[in-house]
């Protein structure tokens, strides 16, 4: 199995599956980030996901483009310029935030919106740099993200195409630590627009972790991926679920983390090793062995009607019956004597 490396975590391979919370799009601030950052390290998440944007590197701000998205109350709409604006902080602010996560033990992986955000990113030296599914097909970003020396996440949807193709633009730069994301769409996602079936037909396709963006509602669907052997889960993560802006109704709450990565981890567990089937997991005591229904005189030939099967299964078991018929008795043996070998000529 392949496997990549982001900071001092390995991904893939069979190790356990790498946990990232995104306050990326629901932070309000630095000090927000910074307590998002905080429930996610406590929480025992292994990295924090943010999207270094500066709204005017992706759109103009005269274009009134809306987004939909769900909310405890209903169905509503902004403006994509302001939702965008809302998540930008100054490269200082960033430097503060990456140094605090350094400092909670946390890794930091980001999403660039322009080269100048790639190289604050490297400046940085974060964990991961990761392509967005709406950049997948900025071949020249992608080039000079290739360029930094940094592992690379590559966030897909539709299109295969360009997100093969991005991974080769990484690989002709030397990048071997590369992981693709399933990452349905939607705010929230609908169930039914999930597709978790591309999960096993993406680690066909490369040969490089793949990872499980979440944004439905709950959390069914990641233990669905990882049921599906994802590497690397991505959640978003809230202050307030009831925030009235795009991506906080289906983000987890802070209060739920904890919980999040614990079930993570116990679904992991559970998964325990597939050989276990060759192996009995059924205590001696709770199988049968062979014994006698009658007395059974010395020299006397065996046979069926002698026998019946009882607990504890400590004797002759009951699966070598054949072993005993036709034999004759070693000695007399009364009723209910569970046999031995020894008992019979």
């Amino acid at each position: 199995m392949a496997f990549a490396r982001i900071g001092n975590k390995r991904v893939g391979d069979g190790y356990p599956c790498f946990i990232s919370f995104e306050p990326g799009a629901t932070h309000q601030g630095l000090e927000s980030a910074k307590r998002l950052c905080r429930a996610a390290a406590e929480a025992g998440a292994d990295a924090v996901k943010f999207q270094t944007v500066r709204a005017s590197d992706i759109m103009s701000p005269h274009e009134d483009y809306q987004v939909e998205y769900q909310t405890p109350n209903g169905k509503r709409s902004e403006s994509v310029y302001e939702a965008l604006q809302r998540r930008e902080l100054t490269f200082d602010e960033w430097r503060n935030l990456k140094a605090y996560c350094d400092d909670l033990d946390i890794l930091f992986i980001a999403s660039p919106s322009s080269k100048e955000t790639v190289d604050w990113l490297t400046a940085m030296d974060v964990a991961a740099i990761k392509v967005s599914k709406s950049d997948i097909n900025h071949r020249l970003m992608i080039d000079y993200i290739a360029q930094q020396g940094l592992p690379v996440i590559l966030d897909g949807r539709e299109r295969f195409e360009d997100v093969e193709e991005a991974a080769r633009i990484c690989e002709r730069h030397g990048v071997k630590d590369i992981i693709i994301m399933h990452c349905p769409s939607g705010y929230p996602a609908e169930h039914a627009g999930v597709h978790l079936s591309a999960i096993p037909h993406i680690r066909q396709i490369f040969n490089y972790p793949v990872g499980y963006a979440d944004h439905s509602i709950g959390t069914a669907m990641n233990f669905a991926a990882l049921g599906l052997g994802v590497d690397l889960i991505e959640k978003t993560i809230t202050e307030d679920r009831a925030m009235d802006a795009v991506e906080h109704y289906m983000s987890l709450p802070m209060s739920k983390l904890k919980e999040f990565v614990e079930q993570v981890r116990a679904v992991e567990a559970a998964f325990g090793n597939p050989r276990v089937i060759f192996s009995s997991r059924v205590k001696a005591t709770h199988r049968r062995s062979i014994v006698t229904t009658r007395d059974v005189k010395e020299g006397e030939k065996i046979d069926l009607d002698a026998l019946d099967f009882k607990r504890p299964g400590t004797k002759i078991p009951v699966d070598r019956y054949q072993e005993v018929i036709g034999r004759t008795a070693a000695r007399d043996i009364p009723a209910e004597t569970f046999l031995d070998f020894d008992d019979l000529a």
